[in-house]
């Protein structure tokens, strides 16, 4: 189902980013009580519309929230561990967010997880389950199932990876519904992605460091001596989120991405140009030289989500069709 196509495509016409126009994310825990209890709605709200995705096609698209998952899932193979991983995932936070406020009238933008500020994940806002968190940890009496908070008890419709990181599981697509499973760990997070892991990781020389510090050696030989960012906030999770594929049926996977997308914008920015329009890999597994060197003319899509766009117009979070910025 993969499509993948290398073009020189010439950007739409987007008006210019002004500080008037421009939408501000913040940190789940500066919300409100009523900021947060109006993106838990919205997010409800996408798990009630329904798919564009047909049935016949996506046997597990039963909702619009899960068109999201069917193409990050159909994509996966192409956009991680490799050189498209941020800015695809820019993408793919910006579309989340426009369906939110255009689909579900959500009047807010797109909140991110901060790791650095939660030692103790099951009693930090964003996942001590209660009525303005993003519910909390799964329950080892009921198979890590999430009961508590406002995601208790959601039914996720794709199913289980199997534990493979080189192919696309045969049951990709299938429909198997089953609950959001969580195993809260904190050692991770404070492990792998504290204040100073972070500080090292903006303090990369150049895009290939940043990538290997974000999210894990490029070598596989090499996978064993850490991990970065990236992964650890899938690990400190589990379960459904560190489902390779169909993590972003966890509703903390976009407030995940959206900080790994606020650390990336910070580095981009300190350099200038440099650092902006700084590009590395390709978009195979490992950087693997299956597929071309990612530039700044390569095109990514997806899917049913929105149109296709070069990776010049994701570079910017304040330029092409981005007005945005991280508090």
């Amino acid at each position: 189902m993969i499509f993948l196509i290398f073009l020189w495509l010439l950007p739409a016409y987007a008006a210019k980013c002004t500080p008037h126009r421009r939408g501000i994310r913040r940190e789940w825990g500066s919300l409100s009580s009523l900021e947060r209890i109006n993106y838990i709605e919205a997010v409800q709200c996408m798990q009630q519309l329904p798919p564009v995705l047909s049935q016949e096609v996506i046997l597990a698209a039963r909702n619009r929230m899960d068109d999201f998952t069917a193409v990050h899932i159909n994509y996966t193979m192409h956009i991680h561990l490799n050189g498209a991983l941020l800015g695809w995932h820019r993408e793919y936070l910006w579309l989340w967010e426009q369906a939110l406020r255009e689909d579900c009238g959500y009047q807010g933008y797109l909140p991110y997880w901060d790791w650095t500020l939660y030692p103790d994940l099951p009693n930090s806002p964003i996942f001590d389950g209660s009525s303005t968190s993003l519910s909390g940890d799964g329950n080892p009496d009921e198979n890590y199932c999430v009961t508590t908070g406002p995601f208790a008890y959601m039914q996720l419709n794709f199913h289980d990876d199997n534990g493979s990181f080189e192919e696309l599981p045969v049951t990709a697509y299938d429909y198997s519904p089953r609950c959001l499973r969580r195993q809260l760990n904190s050692t991770v997070i404070n492990t792998h992605a504290n204040a100073d892991v972070v500080a090292r990781l903006l303090a990369s020389p150049d895009i290939s460091t940043y990538q290997e510090r974000n999210d894990a050696p490029m070598d596989p030989t090499k996978r064993r001596n850490g991990v970065g960012v990236h992964i650890a906030g899938h690990q400190a999770l589990g379960l459904s989120m560190h489902d390779f594929f169909a993590s972003p049926q966890d509703p903390a996977f976009m407030l995940h991405h959206a900080m790994l997308d606020r650390v990336w914008a910070i580095w981009q920015a300190q350099e200038g140009a440099k650092q902006r329009w700084a590009v590395n890999g390709t978009m195979s597994l490992y950087n693997a030289p299956t597929t071309p060197e990612i530039t700044l003319d390569t095109v990514f899509e997806f899917g049913v989500l929105g149109r296709p766009k070069t990776v010049r117009e994701l570079m910017n979070p304040e330029a092409y069709d981005y007005c945005y910025a991280y508090e």
